[in-house]
């Protein structure tokens, strides 16, 4: 929405759309604010809005490629901005590959077994009644690979963080095992888990966060200030 981009993605992936480089013209002004991140969100190819990704491992044509990637990294770097990208492991919109696979082999096939089941039958689980946002199983090994693979390969490419969307909506446990093989390769790196509900600080420490979104503080000084 920041860069303008179209709200569905390209018939057939359409031209490359380079908006990543409208980032750059900005960064002077973060550093003049006192910040030293920049905090995307998603940015991988997806369907719509970002949070229904389809391919984790390919920046969104809608809004550039690994080359605009690369060059915001550059960039940021270059005024001490370090760059956080937003990680959404917890569903996965219906285009996904894999999922994609599931449906047209059935529920016996391996591609199924990366997908939750509905608790009332049949079908798989979407999250929170989002029908286009299928939820991954996190019990599932070649789920846990996938994610450590992605976190990896981003930050090989100059990310210094990741975001973990929909945190809370997971088990700790997989994050548990996640992080400490990503930290192996890049030891520095940073997770900020989103939490929404339940108990922060149990939750972050089980999964060995470094840190959560405050929700539960930013609705409490508004509602104050509001009283």
């Amino acid at each position: 929405g920041f860069t303008g981009a179209e709200g569905a993605a390209l018939p057939g992936g359409g031209p490359v759309r380079h908006r990543l480089r409208q980032l750059e013209a900005w960064l002077d002004y973060a550093v003049e604010l006192g910040c030293n991140g920049l905090l995307l969100g998603p940015v991988f190819a997806s369907q719509t809005h970002g949070y229904d990704t389809t391919d984790h491992f390919r920046i969104d044509p809608r809004l550039g490629d690994e080359a605009d990637f690369d060059a915001l990294v550059t960039a940021a770097g270059q005024r001490g901005l370090r760059l956080i990208l937003d990680g959404v492991f917890n569903h996965v919109g219906r285009g996904f590959p894999a999922f994609q696979a599931a449906l047209a082999g059935g529920p016996s096939t391996p591609a199924a077994r990366w997908f939750k089941r509905s608790p009332e039958g049949g079908d798989f689980a979407v999250f929170e009644g989002h029908g286009q946002l299928v939820e991954l199983d996190h019990d599932e090994p070649a789920v846990l690979s996938y994610v450590i693979d992605v976190m990896n390969y981003w930050l090989g490419r100059g990310a210094v963080g990741w975001r973990l969307d929909a945190a809370y909506a997971v088990n700790p446990e997989f994050w548990a095992k996640a992080l400490p093989a990503v930290r192996e390769s890049f030891p520095g790196a940073w997770f900020l888990g989103e939490m929404i509900h339940g108990d922060y600080a149990a939750y972050a420490t089980e999964a060995g966060l470094d840190s959560i979104t405050q929700y539960e503080v930013w609705a409490a000084i508004p509602s104050s200030l509001n009283d």
